[in-house]
C-alpha cells in the first residue's frame, strides 16, 4: 500500500504553504543529519565516553550492539507506526524520543545504563534514514525531488564532518556528556521544525491497516540478540572452543531463517522481501554491506589511531578529521554536476573500493612519529568514499522497483546498513584485542635482565627517578613501569596498523567483486 502522496500546492497557495514547502526538504535532511551526527560522534569519541563511565572502550560494544538490534526492530515496525501516526508525527515523535535517549545517555554511569539509552535511540533513529529517504522518493513530485535529494545528501556529509569537529571542542571544554546534550537540544529543535513544516501523509484508516502477526517480530528480536551475544563473546572465547557459542549461533540462524521464510510467504508481512528477486538489488546489497563495513571500521580505527596510537588531544583529533571531511562537500557538488555524464557507474565504485584499499594501506604504513602533513591526504580521501561507492550503487539498485515495493526494499537496505555497522565494530574490536595481546607478548619477551638494549634504556631512566628523590628500588620499579606503559602503547599502535591492513585486504576483495559482477554497471 502506498501511503505517500507528492506535495502539490494548488493555485490558492498561501505564503504559509510556500515557506512550508521550502523548509520541508530541509527538515527531512536535518532529521537524518542528526542520526549521522549522533552515530559519528559516538564512534569517534568512544574512548572518552568509556573513560567517563569507568569502562574500557571494548565494553561499549554492548552499546553499539544494543543500538543495532533496536534499529533493526524499529525498521521492521516503521510502516506499522506510519500507518497509525502518519509520517510527520512519526518522525517528530522519533526525534523527541531521541532527545530523551540523549538525556538518558548524559545521566548514564555504567555500560548497562548507556546500552539501554542507546537502545532507545536505536529504535527511533535507526529507521530515520529509510523513513526520510522514502518520504523524499514518494512524497515529492519528480520535478522537486532531485533538489531535495541533494540537500539530503549534503546534510549527511556536513553532519558527519561536524560530529568530530564540533564534538572535539565540546569534549575538550565540557566533557563527554556535552556530546549528548548537543544531540538532545538539536533533536528538540528539529522535532519542532518537522511538526511545523512536514505535510501530513501516511496515516490510513483503521480498517485499511495491515495487521502482521507479532511472533515473527519476537523471533527476529531473539535471533538478532543471540547473534550479537556471540559477537561479544568472541572477544574472550575462540568460537571453535565454545559449544555454547556454536549452539547459540545455530539457534540464532534458525530463528532468523524462520523469520525470513515467514515474511516471504505471509500476505501482510512486516517486511516484503520480494525485492530480493531482483538480481541487481541483491548485488547492490552486497556492495552496500561491503561499503558500510569498510567505512565504519575505517572511521573507528582512524579515531583510535589518532587518540591512542599517536596521542593526539581529543580536540586536535576532532579538528583534523572534521576539517578534512569537509572536503567531501565540494566533491559532492562536482559529483551532482558531472556524474550523469558517466554512463557506466562501475568505473566509480570499483575505483572507490581501490581508494579505500589505498587509504588503509597508507595508514597501515605510518611510523609512530608521523607528522600531521602525512595524514591529511588519506583523511581527506576518506570523505570521498560515499561519493565513489554508495551513491553510484544507489542510482542503479532501485531503478526497477514500483512505488509499492520501493519502501520495503529501502528498509532492507537500511537493515543491511545497521547489521554491517554492528558487525564491523565488533570485528575490529575483536581483531584489535587479539593483536594487542599478540604484540604485547612479542614485545614483553624482549624485556629481560639479559637484554643489553633494555639495560641501556633503564639506566638513565632509573637515574632520573633517583635524582627526583626516590630510593634505588623504587626508582627501578618506576622505570620498569614506564617500560610496561611504553610496551602497551607500542602494542596498541601496531594493533591499529594490523586493523588497517585487514581493511586494505578486504577493500581489494570488494573491488575485485565489484569488477567481476555484471548486474550493476
Amino acid at each position: 500500500m502506498n501511503t505517500y502522496a507528492p506535495v502539490q500546492p494548488g493555485p490558492a497557495e498561501t505564503k504559509s504553504t510556500s515557506w512550508r514547502s521550502f523548509l520541508f526538504p530541509l527538515a527531512i535532511a536535518l532529521s537524518v543529519g542528526l542520526d549521522y551526527f549522533d552515530n559519528s560522534a559516538f564512534s569517534f569519541f568512544i574512548g572518552e565516553i568509556a573513560g567517563g563511565i569507568g569502562a574500557p572502550p571494548d565494553e561499549l560494544i554492548w552499546s553499539s550492539s544494543a543500538y543495532a538490534v533496536a534499529s533493526v526492530l524499529g525498521i521492521l515496525q516503521h510502516q506499522w507506526w506510519v500507518e497509525r501516526l502518519g509520517n510527520r508525527n512519526y518522525i517528530g515523535l522519533c526525534l523527541l524520543l531521541c532527545a530523551a535517549g540523549s538525556l538518558a545517555c548524559t545521566l548514564s554511569d555504567s555500560p548497562l545504563e548507556l546500552a539501554m539509552a542507546r537502545a532507545l535511540q536505536g529504535y527511533v533513529m535507526g529507521p530515520m534514514l529509510g523513513a526520510c529517504r522514502i518520504l523524499l522518493q514518494l512524497g515529492f513530485a519528480p520535478v522537486r525531488r532531485a533538489g531535495a535529494v541533494r540537500i539530503f545528501l549534503l546534510m549527511i556529509l556536513l553532519c558527519s564532518a561536524l560530529a568530530p569537529l564540533a564534538g572535539g571542542y565540546l569534549v575538550a571544554a565540557f566533557g563527554w556528556r556535552a556530546i549528548f546534550f548537543c544531540t538532545m537540544f538539536a533533536g528538540l529543535l528539529v522535532a519542532v521544525l518537522v511538526l511545523l513544516v512536514v505535510p501530513a501523509s501516511g496515516r490510513v484508516p483503521a480498517h485499511e491497516r495491515e495487521q502482521p502477526p507479532l511472533w515473527p517480530y519476537v523471533g527476529a528480536a531473539l535471533a538478532l540478540a543471540a547473534l550479537q551475544i556471540v559477537l561479544q563473546q568472541l572477544r574472550y572465547t575462540p568460537f571453535s572452543e565454545s559449544p555454547g557459542l556454536e549452539a547459540l549461533t545455530l539457534a540464532g540462524l534458525l530463528m532468523l531463517g524462520g523469520f525470513i521464510w515467514h515474511q516471504w510467504r505471509h500476505p501482510h508481512p512486516l517486511l516484503r522481501l520480494q525485492g530480493l528477486k531482483e538480481a541487481t538489488f541483491r548485488t547492490g546489497l552486497i556492495l552496500y554491506a561491503l561499503y558500510y563495513f569498510i567505512s565504519n571500521a575505517l572511521g573507528y580505527l582512524v579515531s583510535r589511531l589518532l587518540q591512542v596510537g599517536l596521542d593526539y588531544p581529543v580536540q586536535n583529533a576532532g579538528q583534523l578529521v572534521g576539517m578534512t571531511s569537509l572536503a567531501s562537500l565540494g566533491a559532492a557538488v562536482i559529483y551532482f554536476r558531472y556524474s550523469g555524464r558517466l554512463a557506466r557507474k562501475k568505473w566509480l565504485f570499483v575505483p572507490g573500493f581501490l581508494l579505500a584499499a589505498g587509504i588503509s594501506g597508507w595508514l597501515a604504513s605510518m611510523p609512530p612519529d608521523v607528522s600531521m602533513s602525512w595524514l591529511l591526504l588519506p583523511l581527506t580521501l576518506r570523505g570521498l568514499l560515499l561519493l565513489f561507492v554508495a551513491l553510484p550503487v544507489a542510482n542503479l539498485a532501485y531503478q526497477s522497483f514500483t512505488t509499492d515495493l520501493y519502501p520495503h526494499s529501502y528498509r532492507i537496505k537500511n537493515i543491511v546498513k545497521q547489521v554491517a555497522y554492528s558487525l564491523s565494530t565488533a570485528t575490529i574490536i575483536v581483531v584489535e584485542q587479539h593483536r594487542l595481546v599478540f604484540h604485547q607478548t612479542v614485545l614483553a619477551a624482549n624485556v629481560s635482565p639479559g637484554n643489553p638494549a633494555l639495560r641501556e634504556f633503564l639506566a638513565p631512566l632509573t637515574q632520573h627517578f633517583v635524582q627526583a628523590g626516590y630510593s634505588v628500588s623504587a626508582a627501578n620499579a618506576l622505570a620498569m613501569a614506564e617500560v610496561e606503559t611504553l610496551i602497551t602503547h607500542q602494542a596498541n599502535f601496531m594493533g591499529f596498523l594490523d586493523g588497517f591492513m585487514l581493511l586494505a585486504a578486504l577493500s581489494v576483495g570488494a573491488a575485485l567483486f565489484a569488477l567481476w559482477q555484471r548486474r550493476i554497471h
